[in-house]
């Protein structure tokens, strides 16, 4: 009788401290911490117990057993509930990382870290230039600031860029499209949304500065708080203009040669403030 009496007792004990495991846990599945956010659980139960079988003939001699003599148990150890651990899921980056392509189109649903912004004329305390809700937007408060952004992961000889934009302030403003900048020079064209347009070389050597190979006036521009897409190619000595999908002029340069360098997209203002323009996407291709 002593055996069974052994099993017995063994078998409540076991079933006591089980239930006690089986408990339900919450783990934060961490990441970046937020006061205010509410933390993010995971619930993780244990395994239930196999059965335990009481005997069918009841003892019919109690025997006290010291704990110290309670030989081990018939019950496996695998059918005892492991502690649980909380999963491991990847922390969250802030942003995602820019993938560097020459041919692609930026569409600014993050910002880029390969693109840096210039002030080349102007008050800087004063230009705002801002990535959020898929656009790039140009805030000028300010008069005649000439504001720039450049793609620096690779210098291009012949490129064609291409941008869809909107106007959401002033109507006296002016958006650029540059191609080939270096410290030697530029090239870029430049749309106002009054109706004109402008093809320049900027010459750094002895402070030559703008030289205009061509300007005009264009019916396809949309005016006003309006989109419009524009773009430059550079192939050769030939920079052309398009506007909205119509090439307006190709102009030849043979006498400053800009050799190669960054393309890029600017917003300048004039005489009146403030000057919003936003960028939905810059595409950048072969010509």
């Amino acid at each position: 009788m002593r055996p069974k009496s052994i099993k017995t007792l063994s078998a409540i004990l076991i079933v006591l401290v089980l239930s006690t495991l089986s408990c339900e846990f919450s783990f934060d599945l961490g990441g970046k911490k937020d006061s205010t956010a509410t933390p993010e659980i995971q619930q993780v139960t244990s395994a239930p117990l196999e059965p335990v079988v009481q005997p069918t003939q009841e003892p019919t001699e109690v025997v006290i057993v010291e704990p110290t003599a309670i030989p081990p148990t018939n019950i496996p150890p695998t059918n005892v509930p492991p502690t649980a651990a909380p999963t491991e899921t990847p922390i969250p980056t802030d942003e995602p990382v820019a993938e560097s392509e020459p041919y692609y189109t930026e569409e600014f649903d993050f910002v880029p870290e390969n693109w840096y912004y210039e002030v080349l004329v102007g008050n800087e305390d004063k230009t705002d230039i801002l990535v959020a809700d898929g656009n790039l937007t140009f805030t000028i408060e300010d008069y005649d600031t000439y504001a720039y952004v450049f793609y620096e992961d690779y210098s291009y000889t012949d490129v064609y860029i291409e941008a869809s934009t909107v106007n959401r302030g002033s109507n006296e403003n002016m958006v650029t499209l540059v191609c080939r900048y270096s410290d030697t020079g530029f090239y870029e064209v430049n749309i106002t949304n009054g109706g004109l347009y402008y093809i320049y070389a900027y010459v750094e050597a002895m402070d030559v500065g703008y030289v205009t190979l061509f300007n005009g006036g264009s019916k396809n521009i949309n005016m006003g708080l309006k989109s419009n897409t524009f773009a430059i190619s550079c192939e050769g000595n030939e920079i052309s203009l398009y506007v909205n999908g119509v090439r307006e002029r190709t102009v030849e340069d043979n006498k400053y040669n800009m050799p190669e360098g960054l393309i890029g997209v600017g917003v300048s203002s004039f005489d009146a403030i403030p000057v919003v323009v936003a960028f939905d996407y810059v595409y950048i291709d072969v010509p």
